[in-house]
């Protein structure tokens, strides 16, 4: 039976700031929900940011990885005035303590362990949950002026593939929102992790 997902604009207007610190230390594995993720997809979405509406073509990899797995995307974004520009993404993530729930593995610590951007000092903080059918994907950034600029990335499978949904929020205030369908194309190999996961532009 399909588990339909938690429409996104009935996200809370707080987050819980906890979050941050749970996931910011090495936990144990606490399973593989993940897993029916994995595969390739293509599809087109509908950007509507403020009244301009956009469309992108969009490709989606999730792939296994060695204690994890590994979420790349890109966008092709074509505009009404007939320009066009590219976006993409890749993040790693590995388990946390918290079920269903996996930190960003982007970077090395002192001791050579994978850990979280920090917020802070201008990273994006990312992490990610599973339930049901839908991954979602979360990136929070703290401006200059300490404002929370939000970006929620849901992908619901789908028989033939997944839905995407993408909104962007500005101190809780929703101001871009994308929405799409994806074909599954193909499956995904095995990524073994670098010392940095490559991250651009975090909003395709």
């Amino acid at each position: 039976m399909k588990v339909h997902p938690t429409p996104i604009w009935s996200i809370p207007r707080l987050l819980i700031a906890g979050l941050v610190l749970v996931l910011a230390h090495p936990v144990v594995h606490a399973g593989a929900s993940f897993e029916r993720f994995f595969g390739r997809y293509q599809g087109e979405s509908t950007s509507i940011p403020e009244g301009e509406v956009s469309k992108r073509n969009i490709s989606v990899a999730i792939k296994p990885a060695k204690k994890g797995f590994v979420v790349e995307w890109e966008a092709e974004i074509s505009k009404t005035d007939g320009r066009s520009k590219q976006k993409g993404l890749s993040i790693t993530f590995i388990p946390t303590n918290r079920k269903n729930v996996y930190k960003s593995a982007m970077r090395r610590d002192v001791f050579g362990h994978a850990a979280p951007m920090n917020p802070l000092k201008g990273d994006p903080f990312i992490w990610a949950r599973t339930a049901g059918d839908t991954l979602t994907v979360y990136v929070i950034r703290v401006t200059e002026s300490g404002e929370q600029d939000l970006r929620i990335y849901k992908r619901s499978l789908t028989p033939q593939g997944m839905e995407s949904e993408f909104v962007r929020f500005h101190d809780s205030e929703p101001i871009r929102r994308i929405s799409g369908v994806l074909k599954k194309v193909g499956t995904a190999q095995l990524v073994v992790p670098t010392e940095q996961t490559s991250v651009s532009r975090p909003d395709p």
